[in-house]
């Protein structure tokens, strides 16, 4: 690991740290009237529930760097077998919006002071929920992280295709 990547991943994990704390500190302030998952609920719709989500994000993106980076420099094919299950894994967060939305028509969405059901219910969930997951950097990060695997696979392909092309002649 470089010297760039161990501050970004001291970082990260202090950064998850401070979310693990304010949570605690926020239920033992409340003196745990609730269980403990309920305060890590609230914090993560507050401005420490970004700083979790990059830290997060810093703390699989330094492996990520340093795998492909050693790929590249012993002339491997970057699109590995764990980056092509990431490529799939991206789609997960698409696929969990999707699934809340159907619930939410079903089971009612709440949102302020109404309730709605069906198609309405559906829009709504997918509106605000969407908003959220794009306020906190989730679905931009997947498409991102979708775009970049497309690219290294197409440049990927185009190596290999020039050497094939290099060694028939």
């Amino acid at each position: 690991m470089k010297k760039h990547e161990k501050i970004i991943f001291g970082i990260s994990l202090a950064a998850i740290a401070a979310f693990i704390v304010r949570c605690i500190l926020s239920a033992a302030f409340d003196s745990f009237r609730q269980p403990v998952a309920d305060y890590f609920r609230l914090e993560y719709m507050s401005p420490f529930g970004a700083v979790l989500v990059l830290g997060v994000f810093g703390v699989i993106s330094v492996p990520v760097m340093c795998i492909s980076r050693r790929r590249s420099s012993n002339g491997k094919e970057v699109p590995s077998f764990a980056y092509r299950v990431s490529f799939y894994c991206s789609f997960l967060p698409f696929v969990l919006l999707l699934i809340y939305c159907l619930y939410c028509m079903k089971h009612g969405f709440r949102f302020l002071w109404s309730v709605r059901y069906g198609w309405e219910a559906f829009e709504g969930a997918f509106t605000i929920m969407g908003f959220i997951l794009c306020i906190i950097p989730v679905l931009p990060f997947c498409v991102f992280w979708q775009i970049l695997y497309i690219v290294k696979l197409i440049r990927g392909r185009k190596k290999a295709a020039a050497e094939q092309k290099e060694m028939s002649l």
